[in-house]
């Protein structure tokens, strides 16, 4: 969870302060190319690094995450496309929907390296697809919360800036427990014994 938690902040950060100290506008067309590794990329090493403390070499676990959210956002965008509804344009629960319908990807191509050590991959795709959707749903609807830890941020992102903004990192910040608690918990429930392929020990959350 905390991992999880970690890696969506971190990314969230790099894409703030990126995007008002170095990128400006441009930063709006290089997400729809380039979000999926942005979030992927720190997803599957934070990720990595804790499971690797319980099973040993998890195998191309940073690979298969990275390839499932460039999956996930590549369906995400092409679905919001779809969604947009002049002049309205996309509205929040339509934006939710294009994302949400899209997370089985992260999980399922997850499944790809669990399936090593873990039978239960049908239940990993569930949870996954669960705790992703959780994520965008608050990443989406309380991205305005004016809370101390969007506060900080801003701070910190208007000091590197140079000029006043804003953060929307709470809602990362949570949104990332919920998804980390979640495929968290589905991971420790439904581990196997290593023992049974030749290894010794548990994967635990």
């Amino acid at each position: 969870m905390l991992a999880t938690t970690a890696a969506v902040v971190v990314a969230h950060m790099a894409v703030e302060i990126a995007g008002a100290a170095l990128l400006g506008y441009y930063l709006l067309f290089l997400l729809p190319v380039i979000g999926g590794v942005v979030g992927g990329l720190p997803v599957g090493v934070f990720q990595w690094l804790v499971l690797r403390r319980h099973i040993g070499d998890p195998g191309p676990w940073i690979v298969f995450t990275l390839l499932g959210f460039v999956g996930a956002w590549i369906a995400g965008i092409i679905l919001a496309a779809a969604l947009f509804v002049p002049p309205t344009g996309l509205d929040r629960p339509r934006a939710f929907l294009s994302f949400a319908i899209a997370t089985p990807f992260i999980g399922w191509s997850q499944s790809r390296a669990l399936r090593r050590w873990n039978s239960h991959t049908r239940i990993w795709v569930l949870a996954s697809t669960l705790g992703w959707g959780g994520f965008f749903a608050i990443e989406i609807f309380q991205n305005q919360d004016p809370s101390v830890v969007n506060q900080l941020a801003g701070r910190l992102v208007s000091a590197l800036a140079g000029f006043s903004t804003g953060s929307t990192v709470s809602a990362t910040l949570l949104g990332g427990a919920v998804a980390g608690a979640i495929t968290g918990i589905a991971l420790a429930t439904t581990s196997t014994t290593l023992a049974t392929s030749g290894r010794s020990g548990t994967v635990q959350a």
